[in-house]
């Protein structure tokens, strides 16, 4: 067998965190530590750490946060341009520094900070939507999770099959967020800061209750490796790629084309597509999916529990396990 391939080498943890709690502006290094705490992942705080560096140290270094204007914002986006970067990937770079705002300007100890000059560009932004990969399908999703071998693996599958929910969202699951006895289970600190309830049907409970037969006492959460500590995000990525290879869905574990490859995250793809083009209402799909605004979430929260999941149960498809 060919070595692993190492396409995301992180630092080890000193070194990490050192790298990336250096901003010279302690707002910027708090709202970090505050994404690290909530369980944003290393890739996550990577990119945001970078682009606050490139930003406030190399184009902007006499500029405190409270100082930006829209015209700075404006002029980053064209020094990114020189670059003949992606447009999706010049976006993430605006909603990076737009999260920052959105979360200093929520904080009563950063009064100086009123505006988010970040998000009034990122509306001018357009976000390039590519079409569905030709491997996230609900037939090739099927055939992975059963491919799977580790119960605990699978049912990490499962869940993201059946909820839409991201793969750290599900490794996040606490033995107290099931309410299985009712059909629901509670999805922690999703993008945005957002709890969402969200219904599961019989497939995905028998499997929950199997890995709660199993699961270590010791630890609150669901997902707990074998020698202590919560399941790691890198290990899930791993089985769903080995698993895809086995089930001849992948050629190669360390697939890179978008349309060839197949990751946890595909199954956020499957389950949207699947409950779009089922007729769910599309309210609550983006409340499902973790991703919906205020309005989507007074909406749906008005609605009984059981009703939505009727609407659920009439819309989402068996895995055959």
């Amino acid at each position: 067998m060919a070595p692993e391939k190492k396409h995301d080498v992180l630092m080890d943890a000193d070194v990490w965190d050192k790298k990336v709690f250096q901003n010279k502006h302690d707002s910027i290094n708090q709202w970090l530590r505050r994404k690290d705490s909530t369980g944003a992942s290393r890739r996550t705080l990577n990119a945001y750490s970078r682009t606050a560096c490139k930003f406030f140290h190399e184009h902007f270094p006499d500029t405190k946060p409270s100082e930006v204007m829209v015209g700075d914002i404006e002029q980053y986006v064209l020094i990114i341009d020189k670059r003949d970067v992606a447009d999706n990937t010049k976006r993430r770079y605006v909603e990076s520094l737009s999260s920052f705002y959105d979360w200093a300007m929520k904080r009563p100890r950063f009064e100086e900070i009123t505006g988010n000059p970040a998000g009034v560009v990122l509306e001018e932004l357009d976000r390039v939507r590519r079409e569905r990969p030709e491997t996230a399908t609900w037939k090739n999703g099927k055939k992975i999770v059963k491919a799977i071998p580790d119960p605990r693996d699978k049912t990490a599958a499962v869940l993201m099959a059946k909820t839409g929910a991201r793969v750290q969202e599900v490794l996040t699951v606490k033995e107290e967020d099931l309410m299985l006895e009712q059909g629901f289970i509670r999805l922690r600190d999703r993008k945005g800061g957002r709890n969402t309830v969200n219904p599961v049907d019989s497939e995905a409970i028998q499997m929950l209750r199997r890995l709660q037969a199993v699961s270590s006492d010791d630890s609150e959460y669901l997902f707990t490796a074998i020698h202590g500590g919560r399941v790691k995000r890198e290990r899930i990525r791993r089985e769903v790629r080995r698993a895809a290879v086995r089930a001849g869905v992948m050629d190669d574990e360390f697939e890179q084309r978008w349309h060839y490859k197949f990751t946890p995250h595909y199954y956020r793809t499957i389950f949207t597509s699947l409950m779009r083009n089922q007729g769910m209402p599309d309210h609550f799909t983006r409340y499902l999916r973790g991703d919906g605004d205020q309005e989507t979430m007074d909406l749906y929260t008005k609605i009984p529990r059981d009703q939505v999941r009727e609407e659920y149960l009439d819309h989402i498809k068996t895995l055959n396990l």
